[in-house]
């Protein structure tokens, strides 16, 4: 009998091969992963200063497919004051934001504009029943709206297979529609932390929401999703991955077949800056032509103490129109991320023929 022998020897080969594409896979992601965490972007440049990046706390902007129309949400000390506004790019640069015509009048915040721009997701804090007898209790969820021929439709709520939680935030849609977004992961009475989560859209509806896997393990306390269009890759906001926790850094992490490769941190020119307030970087989106990182910051241009009588009056100016301690909308180029991710991808399969 000799057919059992060749089906050993050929399971010996297979096993051996996949040995060595594991070798291969994990020592070219080590190699990627040190590439983009040694990668140090240029410093962030604060966007459309005095008109989206205001006096308030502003949140991070949506962008049309064209990039000439966007969406954000502004907010002041209270929370039930966040309201979207709506701004469009002119010869003269960004207009005077206006609330969208969707919004209101409950507290409406994170919008996110699918890749086709025909779809809006946002959160929207309502007061709701929760048993006869009861006070009312406020309660975040998401809603949508769709872009049609008259204008946007009237708002709905998304169906209970998305808001798994009276806690919900952060939405951002992928182009096949699905929806990832951020919401409690803890049990009642346990001290507060945040997952990710995806929900799947299939045949037109959404499946149950799926809490996110990642290499490793579980994340400790990550929130602010932004879904690259293909889903090819995924940036969020962490306070520091797994305890101890600290301020909120940007993460980047790659798919890996079914679940999402080992999260990387995003380095820049100073973003060791001094945080009074603890909060960091965060709410990242990315723009329709993936080139740009936009993300919100309470982040301040620092002062020269030598600074001459020219720069103090152009720092007075800066205080008196956005530069005050509040949530301010920033920059980076994402290109040069990407670029090193694929070059390590490049690198890991030509390993992977030799």
């Amino acid at each position: 009998m000799i057919h059992r022998p060749l089906c050993l020897a050929a399971i010996s080969v297979m096993t051996a091969a996949a040995f060595a594409q594991s070798v291969v896979s994990n020592r070219a992601s080590s190699m990627a992963t040190t590439a983009i965490e040694n990668l140090i972007l240029p410093a962030p440049a604060i966007f459309a200063p005095d008109v989206i990046s205001g006096p308030g706390n502003d949140g991070t902007p949506t962008f049309s497919p064209d990039g000439r129309t966007l969406y954000f949400y502004r907010y002041g000390a209270a929370p039930d004051s966040a309201v979207i506004l709506e701004s469009h790019h002119t010869a003269a640069g960004w207009s005077k934001p206006v609330a969208a015509p969707f919004g209101g009048p409950a507290s409406d915040r994170q919008p996110a504009l699918s890749p086709d721009g025909r779809t809006l997701v946002y959160a929207s804090r309502h007061l709701v029943p929760i048993s006869p007898g009861k006070p009312l209790r406020p309660v975040t969820q998401l809603w949508r709206v769709i872009h049609t021929a008259s204008g946007w439709s009237a708002p709905e709520r998304l169906p209970d297979s998305v808001n798994i939680s009276e806690r919900m935030h952060n939405p951002s849609l992928a182009a096949n529609g699905d929806l990832y977004f951020t919401c409690p992961t803890n049990q009642p009475d346990q001290e507060l932390a945040w997952g990710l989560y995806r929900a799947a859209y299939r045949n037109g509806q959404y499946e149950r929401a799926q809490r996110l896997s990642f290499r490793g393990g579980d994340l400790l306390d990550a929130d602010d999703p932004a879904i690259a269009a293909d889903q090819s890759y995924l940036i969020f906001g962490n306070h520091g991955l797994r305890a101890p926790l600290g301020r909120e850094h940007l993460f980047i992490t790659f798919r890996s077949g079914t679940s999402w490769g080992a999260p990387m941190q995003i380095h820049y020119q100073g973003d060791d800056w001094p945080d009074p307030n603890g909060n960091g970087d965060g709410e990242p989106q990315i723009s329709p032509d993936d080139r740009t990182l936009y993300f919100d910051s309470s982040r301040s241009v620092p002062i020269d103490p030598d600074r001459s009588r020219k720069q103090f009056l152009a720092d007075v100016e800066r205080l008196n129109t956005w530069d005050n301690g509040s949530s301010n909308v920033w920059s980076l180029p994402l290109k040069p991320l990407l670029d090193t991710a694929g070059q390590r991808l490049e690198e890991k399969q030509s390993d992977a023929k030799e």
